[in-house]
């Protein structure tokens, strides 16, 4: 069994004919697109996961785990 892949790319979305369509429909400059895109694409990597912060926080105060449980 392959295994595919959902998420584009930004490359790929600024490629996209259809998106290009919904961009031009709404009036949307493709230089304005990408910047949403980066920018989400920043914050994204920024956050940490909620397993790694649970994680932070047992190891630093191994009481904070009941109030997980």
């Amino acid at each position: 069994m392959s295994k595919t892949r959902e998420d584009l790319t930004i490359t790929e979305a600024l490629r996209d004919p259809l998106i290009a369509m919904v961009l031009r429909a709404d009036g949307v400059k493709l230089d304005d697109f990408k910047r949403l895109l980066e920018t989400a694409a920043k914050k994204g990597e920024q956050r940490a996961s909620p397993v790694g912060k649970f994680m932070n926080m047992i190891s630093s105060n191994p009481a904070a785990m009941c109030s997980y449980c």
